[in-house]
Protein backbone atom coordinates (compact mmCIF):
# COMPACT_ATOMS: atom_id res chain seq x y z
CA UNK A 1 0.00 0.00 0.00
CA UNK A 2 1.85 3.75 -0.84
CA UNK A 3 1.52 6.49 1.18
CA UNK A 4 -0.92 8.96 1.38
CA UNK A 5 -0.57 11.75 -0.90
CA UNK A 6 -1.41 15.54 -1.12
CA UNK A 7 -3.73 14.05 -4.10
CA UNK A 8 -5.60 11.70 -1.12
CA UNK A 9 -6.39 14.90 1.21
CA UNK A 10 -10.14 16.15 1.09
CA UNK A 11 -10.64 19.25 -0.34
CA UNK A 12 -9.05 21.80 1.84
CA UNK A 13 -6.54 19.48 3.51
CA UNK A 14 -3.36 20.80 1.86
CA UNK A 15 -3.86 24.57 3.09
CA UNK A 16 -4.78 22.50 6.65
CA UNK A 17 -1.35 21.06 6.12
CA UNK A 18 0.25 23.87 5.88
CA UNK A 19 -1.20 25.46 8.58
CA UNK A 20 -0.22 22.52 11.03
CA UNK A 21 2.85 22.71 10.03
CA UNK A 22 3.12 26.86 10.69
CA UNK A 23 1.86 25.67 14.13
CA UNK A 24 4.89 23.49 15.29
CA UNK A 25 6.92 26.04 14.33
CA UNK A 26 6.09 28.35 17.70
CA UNK A 27 6.06 24.98 20.22
CA UNK A 28 8.92 24.52 22.48
CA UNK A 29 9.97 21.30 20.12
CA UNK A 30 10.91 24.00 17.34
CA UNK A 31 12.96 25.82 19.62
CA UNK A 32 16.93 26.12 18.99
CA UNK A 33 18.29 22.57 21.11
CA UNK A 34 19.82 23.34 24.09
CA UNK A 35 23.56 22.29 24.15
CA UNK A 36 24.76 19.07 26.19
CA UNK A 37 25.45 18.75 29.65
CA UNK A 38 23.13 22.08 30.00
CA UNK A 39 19.37 23.11 31.29
CA UNK A 40 17.72 25.48 29.67
CA UNK A 41 14.83 27.62 30.77
CA UNK A 42 11.97 28.81 28.35
CA UNK A 43 10.92 32.31 30.44
CA UNK A 44 13.24 33.82 30.74
CA UNK A 45 15.18 32.65 27.99
CA UNK A 46 17.82 31.13 30.08
CA UNK A 47 21.00 28.93 29.32
CA UNK A 48 22.77 27.35 32.65
CA UNK A 49 26.56 25.51 31.72
CA UNK A 50 27.75 25.97 35.39
CA UNK A 51 30.12 23.38 37.01
CA UNK A 52 30.40 20.91 34.14
CA UNK A 53 34.09 21.11 33.09
CA UNK A 54 33.76 23.04 30.10
CA UNK A 55 37.15 24.33 28.75
CA UNK A 56 35.51 26.37 26.12
CA UNK A 57 31.93 28.10 25.83
CA UNK A 58 29.90 25.01 24.86
CA UNK A 59 28.83 25.48 20.68
CA UNK A 60 25.31 25.92 19.83
CA UNK A 61 24.27 28.45 22.72
CA UNK A 62 20.58 29.85 21.46
CA UNK A 63 20.75 32.75 19.61
CA UNK A 64 17.56 34.44 21.60
CA UNK A 65 18.84 32.84 25.20
CA UNK A 66 19.30 36.86 27.63
CA UNK A 67 20.54 34.45 30.69
CA UNK A 68 23.67 32.92 30.26
CA UNK A 69 25.31 31.09 33.26
CA UNK A 70 29.00 29.23 32.79
CA UNK A 71 30.55 29.65 36.01
CA UNK A 72 32.87 27.25 37.76
CA UNK A 73 33.75 25.89 34.50
CA UNK A 74 37.67 25.78 32.97
CA UNK A 75 36.87 27.90 30.15
CA UNK A 76 40.51 29.68 29.15
CA UNK A 77 39.62 32.19 26.37
CA UNK A 78 36.63 34.05 25.38
CA UNK A 79 36.37 35.13 21.89
CA UNK A 80 34.32 37.31 19.50
CA UNK A 81 30.73 35.89 18.09
CA UNK A 82 30.12 33.77 20.97
CA UNK A 83 27.29 35.60 22.21
CA UNK A 84 24.07 36.48 20.72
CA UNK A 85 22.95 40.20 21.15
CA UNK A 86 20.21 39.16 23.15
CA UNK A 87 21.70 38.48 26.14
CA UNK A 88 21.19 40.41 29.46
CA UNK A 89 23.05 38.61 32.24
CA UNK A 90 26.53 37.02 31.30
CA UNK A 91 28.33 35.20 34.40
CA UNK A 92 31.46 33.80 33.92
CA UNK A 93 32.89 33.66 37.26
CA UNK A 94 35.21 30.76 38.70
CA UNK A 95 36.58 29.75 35.69
CA UNK A 96 40.42 29.98 33.99
CA UNK A 97 39.80 32.63 31.76
CA UNK A 98 43.36 33.95 30.90
CA UNK A 99 42.95 36.33 27.89
CA UNK A 100 39.54 38.09 25.77
CA UNK A 101 39.50 38.33 22.27
CA UNK A 102 38.98 41.91 20.90
CA UNK A 103 35.17 42.52 20.47
CA UNK A 104 34.03 40.01 22.21
CA UNK A 105 31.28 42.07 24.47
CA UNK A 106 30.97 44.79 21.57
CA UNK A 107 27.62 43.60 19.87
CA UNK A 108 25.96 43.06 23.33
CA UNK A 109 23.82 45.68 23.31
CA UNK A 110 21.39 44.63 25.73
CA UNK A 111 23.90 43.01 28.31
CA UNK A 112 23.45 44.41 32.22
CA UNK A 113 25.29 41.68 34.17
CA UNK A 114 28.82 40.66 33.30
CA UNK A 115 30.40 38.51 36.23
CA UNK A 116 34.38 37.89 34.94
CA UNK A 117 35.24 38.07 38.67
CA UNK A 118 37.47 34.88 40.49
CA UNK A 119 39.47 34.43 37.46
CA UNK A 120 43.12 34.02 38.51
CA UNK A 121 44.49 33.89 35.30
CA UNK A 122 43.09 36.77 33.98
CA UNK A 123 46.39 39.23 34.77
CA UNK A 124 45.70 42.25 32.02
CA UNK A 125 42.73 43.33 30.10
CA UNK A 126 42.88 45.75 26.99
CA UNK A 127 41.33 49.34 26.88
CA UNK A 128 38.41 48.54 24.82
CA UNK A 129 37.20 45.94 26.63
CA UNK A 130 34.48 46.28 28.40
CA UNK A 131 33.56 49.18 25.40
CA UNK A 132 30.05 49.42 24.09
CA UNK A 133 28.22 48.16 26.82
CA UNK A 134 26.15 51.02 27.50
CA UNK A 135 23.55 49.14 29.20
CA UNK A 136 25.98 47.92 31.70
CA UNK A 137 24.96 48.18 35.21
CA UNK A 138 27.32 45.68 37.21
CA UNK A 139 30.22 44.28 36.27
CA UNK A 140 32.31 42.17 38.65
CA UNK A 141 36.05 41.63 38.77
CA UNK A 142 36.96 40.61 41.50
CA UNK A 143 39.95 37.87 42.35
CA UNK A 144 41.33 38.29 39.00
CA UNK A 145 45.23 39.45 39.95
CA UNK A 146 45.22 42.47 38.19
CA UNK A 147 48.13 44.61 38.93
CA UNK A 148 46.72 47.52 36.95
CA UNK A 149 43.88 49.05 35.00
CA UNK A 150 44.56 50.45 31.58
CA UNK A 151 43.50 53.93 30.81
CA UNK A 152 39.64 54.60 28.99
CA UNK A 153 39.32 50.76 30.43
CA UNK A 154 35.30 52.30 31.57
CA UNK A 155 35.41 54.45 28.77
CA UNK A 156 31.00 54.96 28.07
CA UNK A 157 29.93 52.82 30.45
CA UNK A 158 27.85 55.63 31.44
CA UNK A 159 24.90 53.02 33.02
CA UNK A 160 27.10 51.22 35.18
CA UNK A 161 25.78 51.15 39.02
CA UNK A 162 28.26 48.41 40.50
CA UNK A 163 31.87 47.90 40.12
CA UNK A 164 33.09 44.91 41.84
CA UNK A 165 36.98 45.05 41.81
CA UNK A 166 38.24 43.94 45.28
CA UNK A 167 41.05 41.19 46.07
CA UNK A 168 43.22 42.07 43.13
CA UNK A 169 46.28 42.83 42.88
CA UNK A 170 45.84 46.27 42.21
CA UNK A 171 48.89 48.71 43.19
CA UNK A 172 48.10 52.08 41.44
CA UNK A 173 44.90 53.65 40.09
CA UNK A 174 44.99 56.10 37.47
CA UNK A 175 43.65 59.86 37.31
CA UNK A 176 40.25 59.60 35.90
CA UNK A 177 39.71 56.28 35.32
CA UNK A 178 36.39 56.56 36.24
CA UNK A 179 35.35 59.93 35.12
CA UNK A 180 32.68 58.01 32.71
CA UNK A 181 30.95 56.68 35.59
CA UNK A 182 28.69 59.13 36.34
CA UNK A 183 26.13 57.09 37.84
CA UNK A 184 28.21 54.30 40.02
CA UNK A 185 26.76 53.76 43.36
CA UNK A 186 28.82 51.16 44.62
CA UNK A 187 32.57 50.94 44.08
CA UNK A 188 34.69 47.88 46.03
CA UNK A 189 38.45 48.19 45.92
CA UNK A 190 39.37 46.21 49.23
CA UNK A 191 42.02 43.39 49.15
CA UNK A 192 44.61 45.10 46.60
CA UNK A 193 47.94 46.92 47.37
CA UNK A 194 46.62 50.58 46.56
CA UNK A 195 49.26 52.99 48.36
CA UNK A 196 48.04 56.24 47.87
CA UNK A 197 45.12 57.69 46.63
CA UNK A 198 45.91 60.87 44.57
CA UNK A 199 43.85 64.23 43.80
CA UNK A 200 41.98 62.93 40.61
CA UNK A 201 41.49 59.30 41.27
CA UNK A 202 37.63 59.54 41.94
CA UNK A 203 37.17 62.01 39.68
CA UNK A 204 33.71 62.08 37.80
CA UNK A 205 31.85 59.55 40.42
CA UNK A 206 28.97 62.24 41.61
CA UNK A 207 26.24 59.49 42.39
CA UNK A 208 28.68 57.57 44.51
CA UNK A 209 26.80 56.32 47.44
CA UNK A 210 29.62 53.20 48.68
CA UNK A 211 33.45 53.25 49.10
CA UNK A 212 35.19 50.54 50.61
CA UNK A 213 39.20 51.17 50.12
CA UNK A 214 40.24 48.39 53.59
CA UNK A 215 42.36 45.96 53.45
CA UNK A 216 44.84 47.69 50.90
CA UNK A 217 48.61 49.69 51.89
CA UNK A 218 47.03 53.09 51.72
CA UNK A 219 49.66 55.49 53.90
CA UNK A 220 48.69 58.72 51.70
CA UNK A 221 45.25 60.09 50.74
CA UNK A 222 45.51 63.46 48.93
CA UNK A 223 43.39 66.09 50.47
CA UNK A 224 41.47 66.43 47.71
CA UNK A 225 41.09 62.70 46.60
CA UNK A 226 37.58 62.50 47.84
CA UNK A 227 36.16 65.79 45.90
CA UNK A 228 33.18 65.57 43.98
CA UNK A 229 31.73 62.60 46.29
CA UNK A 230 28.98 64.78 47.65
CA UNK A 231 26.31 61.98 47.86
CA UNK A 232 28.92 59.33 49.69
CA UNK A 233 27.66 57.79 52.45
CA UNK A 234 29.50 54.69 53.44
CA UNK A 235 33.85 55.12 53.49
CA UNK A 236 35.64 51.90 54.61
CA UNK A 237 39.38 52.66 55.08
CA UNK A 238 40.11 50.09 57.94
CA UNK A 239 43.34 47.93 57.81
CA UNK A 240 45.85 50.04 56.01
CA UNK A 241 48.92 51.82 56.94
CA UNK A 242 47.15 55.50 57.41
CA UNK A 243 48.97 57.23 60.04
CA UNK A 244 46.84 60.64 59.44
CA UNK A 245 45.51 62.60 57.37
CA UNK A 246 46.46 66.36 56.35
CA UNK A 247 44.81 68.85 54.88
CA UNK A 248 41.31 67.26 56.13
CA UNK A 249 40.08 64.94 53.38
CA UNK A 250 37.18 63.83 54.84
CA UNK A 251 35.62 68.00 55.12
CA UNK A 252 34.36 67.01 51.04
CA UNK A 253 32.43 64.25 52.38
CA UNK A 254 28.94 66.21 53.34
CA UNK A 255 26.34 62.89 52.73
CA UNK A 256 29.30 61.04 54.94
CA UNK A 257 27.42 58.63 58.03
CA UNK A 258 29.07 55.53 58.04
CA UNK A 259 33.25 55.37 58.27
CA UNK A 260 35.79 52.69 59.38
CA UNK A 261 38.85 53.57 60.23
CA UNK A 262 40.37 51.00 62.54
CA UNK A 263 43.53 48.79 62.16
CA UNK A 264 45.67 51.58 61.09
CA UNK A 265 48.91 52.94 63.24
CA UNK A 266 47.36 56.46 63.71
CA UNK A 267 49.72 59.23 65.89
CA UNK A 268 48.02 60.79 68.02
CA UNK A 269 50.35 63.64 68.17
CA UNK A 270 49.85 66.81 66.40
CA UNK A 271 49.22 65.10 62.68
CA UNK A 272 45.98 63.82 64.35
CA UNK A 273 44.80 67.40 64.87
CA UNK A 274 42.68 67.75 61.58
CA UNK A 275 41.26 64.58 61.99
CA UNK A 276 40.15 65.19 65.72
CA UNK A 277 38.91 68.06 64.79
CA UNK A 278 36.63 66.74 61.93
CA UNK A 279 34.88 64.33 64.51
CA UNK A 280 34.29 67.08 66.73
CA UNK A 281 32.28 69.14 64.00
CA UNK A 282 30.62 66.06 62.26
CA UNK A 283 27.84 63.24 63.01
CA UNK A 284 29.53 60.48 61.71
CA UNK A 285 28.73 56.61 62.87
CA UNK A 286 32.48 55.62 63.29
CA UNK A 287 34.45 52.77 64.30
CA UNK A 288 37.31 53.35 66.91
CA UNK A 289 40.12 54.88 65.91
CA UNK A 290 42.83 53.64 68.61
CA UNK A 291 46.11 55.02 68.74
CA UNK A 292 49.15 53.29 68.06
CA UNK A 293 51.88 55.96 68.76
CA UNK A 294 53.28 57.69 70.89
CA UNK A 295 53.43 54.82 73.38
CA UNK A 296 51.59 56.76 76.34
CA UNK A 297 48.57 56.91 73.87
CA UNK A 298 48.81 53.64 72.42
CA UNK A 299 45.18 52.20 72.49
CA UNK A 300 43.20 55.55 73.69
CA UNK A 301 40.71 56.32 70.86
CA UNK A 302 41.82 59.43 68.70
CA UNK A 303 38.25 60.54 68.75
CA UNK A 304 38.68 60.74 72.59
CA UNK A 305 41.55 63.09 73.04
CA UNK A 306 41.18 66.63 74.47
CA UNK A 307 41.76 70.12 73.49
CA UNK A 308 44.83 70.46 75.66
CA UNK A 309 46.96 67.31 74.18
CA UNK A 310 47.05 69.18 71.43
CA UNK A 311 48.20 72.59 73.34
CA UNK A 312 51.77 72.19 72.09
CA UNK A 313 51.34 71.77 68.76
CA UNK A 314 51.67 75.14 66.48
CA UNK A 315 48.90 76.49 64.63
CA UNK A 316 48.76 75.22 61.25
CA UNK A 317 46.01 77.02 58.55
CA UNK A 318 46.72 74.14 55.88
CA UNK A 319 45.43 71.24 58.15
CA UNK A 320 42.59 73.27 58.93
CA UNK A 321 41.18 74.07 55.02
CA UNK A 322 37.74 72.39 54.35
CA UNK A 323 36.83 71.68 50.90
CA UNK A 324 32.99 71.71 49.48
CA UNK A 325 31.66 68.81 47.69
CA UNK A 326 33.32 69.46 44.34
CA UNK A 327 36.92 69.98 46.11
CA UNK A 328 37.18 73.35 46.38
CA UNK A 329 39.09 74.69 49.08
CA UNK A 330 38.07 77.66 51.14
CA UNK A 331 40.75 78.31 53.19
CA UNK A 332 44.62 78.91 52.69
CA UNK A 333 45.11 77.07 49.61
CA UNK A 334 48.25 75.27 51.14
CA UNK A 335 49.88 71.84 49.88
CA UNK A 336 48.51 69.37 51.93
CA UNK A 337 50.20 66.04 51.89
CA UNK A 338 52.34 65.17 49.93
CA UNK A 339 51.24 62.11 47.27
CA UNK A 340 53.42 60.94 44.45
CA UNK A 341 51.72 60.75 40.85
CA UNK A 342 49.94 57.55 39.64
CA UNK A 343 51.50 56.03 36.46
CA UNK A 344 50.41 57.64 32.59
CA UNK A 345 29.95 30.27 44.14
CA UNK A 346 28.76 27.65 45.01
CA UNK A 347 29.24 24.87 42.11
CA UNK A 348 25.32 24.08 41.04
CA UNK A 349 23.91 20.97 40.02
CA UNK A 350 22.73 19.96 36.94
CA UNK A 351 19.25 21.17 36.52
CA UNK A 352 19.52 23.59 38.99
CA UNK A 353 19.32 27.57 38.40
CA UNK A 354 22.97 28.48 39.69
CA UNK A 355 23.88 30.55 43.01
CA UNK A 356 24.35 33.71 42.55
CA UNK A 357 28.42 35.20 42.71
CA UNK A 358 29.82 35.54 46.38
CA UNK A 359 30.57 39.25 45.66
CA UNK A 360 26.80 39.88 44.83
CA UNK A 361 26.29 40.14 49.13
CA UNK A 362 28.63 43.36 49.00
CA UNK A 363 25.31 45.26 47.46
CA UNK A 364 24.09 45.88 50.89
CA UNK A 365 27.24 47.48 51.24
CA UNK A 366 28.31 45.54 54.65
CA UNK A 367 30.68 42.89 54.81
CA UNK A 368 29.33 39.71 57.16
CA UNK A 369 31.82 40.73 60.03
CA UNK A 370 32.92 42.74 63.04
CA UNK A 371 33.88 45.52 60.94
CA UNK A 372 35.91 46.72 64.32
CA UNK A 373 38.23 43.72 63.25
CA UNK A 374 41.28 44.08 60.64
CA UNK A 375 40.69 41.22 58.51
CA UNK A 376 37.04 40.42 56.61
CA UNK A 377 36.00 36.81 55.87
CA UNK A 378 34.24 35.20 53.10
CA UNK A 379 30.95 36.81 53.03
CA UNK A 380 28.24 34.34 52.79
CA UNK A 381 26.02 33.13 49.89
CA UNK A 382 24.09 35.30 48.88
CA UNK A 383 20.03 35.57 49.33
CA UNK A 384 19.89 36.52 45.60
CA UNK A 385 20.65 32.56 44.67
CA UNK A 386 16.70 32.37 43.20
CA UNK A 387 17.09 34.95 40.67
CA UNK A 388 15.58 38.65 41.28
CA UNK A 389 12.56 39.42 42.68
CA UNK A 390 10.62 41.09 40.43
CA UNK A 391 11.59 38.12 38.07
CA UNK A 392 8.21 36.15 37.53
CA UNK A 393 9.64 33.87 35.46
CA UNK A 394 12.26 32.85 37.65
CA UNK A 395 11.20 29.72 39.61
CA UNK A 396 10.93 29.58 43.05
CA UNK A 397 12.74 26.76 43.90
CA UNK A 398 15.68 26.73 42.41
CA UNK A 399 16.00 22.81 42.76
CA UNK A 400 12.79 21.85 40.69
CA UNK A 401 12.95 23.40 37.13
CA UNK A 402 10.31 24.88 35.38
CA UNK A 403 7.88 22.67 33.28
CA UNK A 404 9.09 24.22 30.33
CA UNK A 405 12.45 23.29 30.82
CA UNK A 406 11.91 19.25 30.59
CA UNK A 407 13.69 17.97 27.69
CA UNK A 408 12.34 18.40 24.34
CA UNK A 409 10.28 16.16 22.18
CA UNK A 410 10.10 15.95 18.62
CA UNK A 411 6.09 15.96 18.51
CA UNK A 412 3.68 12.82 17.19
CA UNK A 413 2.68 15.16 13.95
CA UNK A 414 5.88 14.90 12.34
CA UNK A 415 5.91 11.48 11.14
CA UNK A 416 2.32 12.14 9.67
CA UNK A 417 3.69 15.72 8.08
CA UNK A 418 6.97 13.72 6.27
CA UNK A 419 4.50 11.79 4.87
CA UNK A 420 2.58 14.34 3.62
CA UNK A 421 4.65 17.53 2.61
CA UNK A 422 7.13 16.07 -0.07
CA UNK A 423 4.09 15.35 -2.43
CA UNK A 424 2.30 18.59 -1.47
Amino acid sequence: MRPPTARDLPPGGRPAALLLLAALVWVPGGAPACPALCTCYVSPPTVSCQANNFSSVPAGLPPGARRLFLQNNVIGALRAGTFGPSTVTLWLYSNNISSIQPGTFRHLPALEELDLGDNPHLRALAPDTFHGLHRLQALHLYRCRLASLPSGIFRGLRSLQYLYLQENGLLYLQDDLFADLANLSHLFLHGNRLRALSEGVFRGLSSLDRLLLHANRLAAIHRRAFGGLARLTILYLFNNSLVALPGDPLAALPSLQFLRLNANPWACDCRARPLWAWFRRTRVSSSPVPCASPPHRRGTDLRHLRPRDFDACPEDDDEEEVEDGNGNGNGGGGNGVAVMGTPGRALGRPGTLPAAPPSAFYRDGLPPHDLRGPQPRPPPPSRDSRGPPEDAGCPHDPCAPMAAAAPRRAPVLVPLLALILPRL
